[in-house]
């Protein structure tokens, strides 16, 4: 009876170590772009805001808050110039007990023009004099952003990510003055 108690007690582990290497493989696997479920939801106007999660880990009761990026703004110093910047008066989000890993901003038009990366905290603040002109676009023409009495328009994304593959985003459009030599 010892002889065969041993192989048997020595293959159960096996398959139990086997199962649990698979277990971890899995929970490191990267989830493709749409596997993602929207957990909350917030819109006002055109603008946006979500939080998400991978839809096979979604919890309830999700750690991260909503990014607060208020007074999107898009100026021109010199009216001479086609010459306009986009910039906000800050950009935040936590997830405490979760460390925040990262935010992005990016412009529709342009792609990503802002990467902040976290190291062991539980919350971003990224304030409007981190870009202090904030960021270069072109104003446009009247009317070229859709608007008759402004010019172009930017739809800008920000998104945050934190340790626990959480996700929030913000979605927006802002208007930029017209440019009119």
């Amino acid at each position: 009876m010892r002889k065969l108690f041993i192989p048997i007690t020595l293959g159960l582990l096996l398959v139990a170590a086997l199962f649990g290497g698979m277990q971890i493989a899995r929970s490191q696997a990267t989830t493709p772009g749409g596997d993602q479920v929207i957990l909350e939801s917030q819109t006002q106007g055109e603008n946006v805001r979500e939080i998400s999660a991978p839809s096979d880990e979604a919890p309830k009761e999700p750690n991260i808050g909503f990014i607060d990026s208020p007074s999107s703004t898009c100026y021109q110093p010199d009216p001479a110039k086609d010459e306009c910047f986009i910039n906000w008066y800050y950009q935040s989000v936590d997830a405490a007990p979760n460390y925040m890993i990262s935010m992005t901003v990016q412009l529709n038009a342009i792609g990503f023009v802002a990467r902040t990366h976290g190291f062991f905290q539980t919350s971003m603040y990224v304030p409007y004099n981190m870009v202090p002109n904030g960021y270069k676009v072109a104003c446009g023409a009247l009317g070229a952003g859709g608007n008759p009495y402004w010019g172009n328009a930017y739809a800008w994304t920000i998104r945050a990510r934190d340790s626990a593959n959480l996700g929030s985003a913000n979605y927006g459009t802002t208007y930029c003055p017209a440019y009119t030599p």
